[in-house]
């Protein structure tokens, strides 16, 4: 066996034992906020056991996060930049975006987008 299929074996066990583990937490009767509160599991596991990427509902106005709502919606060294990309992944990138419109609020997003993206926003919002 190579180092990369020994790699994406480990990979594959890891994946498997945080499902597990998620599998037992979600038994026990804790909450998806208890679970992604705790920040210690992959993306990957997470959206296997169905989830959320946040469980932060964003209103028209600001909503205050705890210090354990933002660690958990921003990244473990609250680094976001990664080789030149503003997110290492698109799990990371979404819950990013989901605390920041739940702590500004959705009527600040739509006083700071420009109006070619409330336009297009609108359209969005008419095909769904």
């Amino acid at each position: 066996m190579d180092n990369n299929s020994n790699i994406i074996s480990w990979s594959e066990e890891f994946i498997k034992k945080e499902i597990m583990h998620i599998g037992d937490l979600k038994a026990k009767g804790h909450t998806a906020k208890y679970i992604l509160d705790l920040n210690a599991f992959s993306y990957e596991a997470l959206e296997h056991c169905g989830l959320p990427k946040s469980y932060l509902v964003p209103t028209a106005e600001p909503q205050k996060m705890s210090i354990e709502e933002w660690d958990a919606h921003t990244s473990a060294e609250h680094k976001w930049e990664y080789d030149g990309t503003p997110f290492m992944d698109r799990h990371q990138r979404d819950r990013v975006m989901l605390g920041l419109i739940f702590s500004a609020g959705l009527k600040h997003l739509l006083e700071i987008l420009p109006s070619e993206s409330i336009q297009e926003l609108k359209k969005l919002l008419i095909l769904k």
